[in-house]
């Protein structure tokens, strides 16, 4: 089997045309690049060098050898750059499963900045329902995992890195639009929209609901924060949801009031029982300096 070392030799003499040079760069005595050649030449069964007149003179066949050699340590130095890069968290691939809410609003404004250094990771979004998510995390197709809910799995780790609440979202023009704060009372009798009975924000409202007194009762029922607005765009009706789809700018038609009693909506990271890449680790921070902003400009849009 060929040694690299010794074609690592061949090369910087085949360079200086002296092994008394190749030998000082390399900082090995003469005798050893000598002996490097010669084995090298065994392995390979070329002559490679001549000595004419007490100078080494490559041969034709050194010729021929030589621009393989290079391509060889071209690759490998490019092999150490992308281990250098991959080490320093600027290349590589990052698999996020987030539910899609999360994913066309906080996740796609962290993608933005993350990318501006991070040019070279390659970032696989997959918008899912929550029970996907946590099988995607589970099963090690993600590194990360995205909810706006607590995770119905007791085998991950979970981490929040945003706060918000319930809003009652409705067009500028809904006679509602004009208050800063709607309750239950209020929204009795309205054209309402929100999560089906099998989520956990549904069960809040109806407990909330309940404890003034009155029962919520929706017109429509979702799965999905951006297919409520949408439902409210187009019937005028209230939506009793979280506030992050506005964020995306998809619904600039719409408004957020303040919903009381408060709801809280927490979005937070899973992850898998195992070690998180710097990748990992670089994005996660990446986010929550984004949800500090997305916060801010929340409580702006909030009235």
């Amino acid at each position: 089997m060929l040694n690299v070392r010794h074609l690592q030799i061949f090369r910087i003499v085949m360079k200086t045309g002296s092994v008394t040079a190749a030998g000082r760069i390399l900082y090995i005595s003469q005798p050893a690049v000598t002996k490097a050649l010669r084995l090298l030449e065994d392995a390979l069964g070329l002559t490679l060098f001549h000595r004419l007149g007490g100078r080494l003179v490559s041969t034709p066949e050194a010729e021929a050898l030589l621009p393989e050699v290079e391509r060889l340590f071209g690759n490998l130095e490019s092999v150490e750059q992308i281990a250098t890069e991959i080490r320093h968290g600027l290349r590589g691939r990052l698999t996020i499963a987030a539910s899609s809410t999360i994913a066309i609003s906080a996740l796609a404004h962290a993608i933005g900045r993350f990318y501006k250094d991070h040019s070279l990771v390659s970032v696989d979004v997959r918008a899912l329902p929550t029970r996907h998510v946590v099988e995607y995390v589970n099963t090690n197709q993600a590194d990360i995992g995205v909810l706006d809910v607590p995770a119905p799995s007791s085998s991950l780790q979970e981490e929040s890195f945003c706060h918000a609440e319930v809003v009652c979202v409705m067009r500028g023009d809904h006679p509602f639009a004009a208050r800063s704060m709607l309750t239950p009372e209020d929204l009795a009798g309205q054209l309402l929209v929100s999560f089906g009975d099998d989520t956990l924000t549904n069960w809040h409202l109806r407990e909330a609901f309940h404890s003034r007194g009155t029962t919520l009762d929706l017109s429509f029922a979702t799965n999905s924060t951006i297919t409520a607005c949408s439902i409210v765009s187009e019937v005028n009706g209230i939506a009793l949801v979280d506030p992050f789809s506005l964020l995306s700018g998809a619904f600039p038609q719409l408004v957020a009031r303040r919903f009381e009693p408060m709801i809280a909506v927490e979005p937070r990271f899973l992850f898998a029982n195992r070690p998180r890449s710097l990748i990992v680790a670089q994005f996660v921070e990446q986010v929550k300096e984004t949800a500090k902003n997305m916060e801010e400009r929340l409580r702006g849009m909030i009235g």
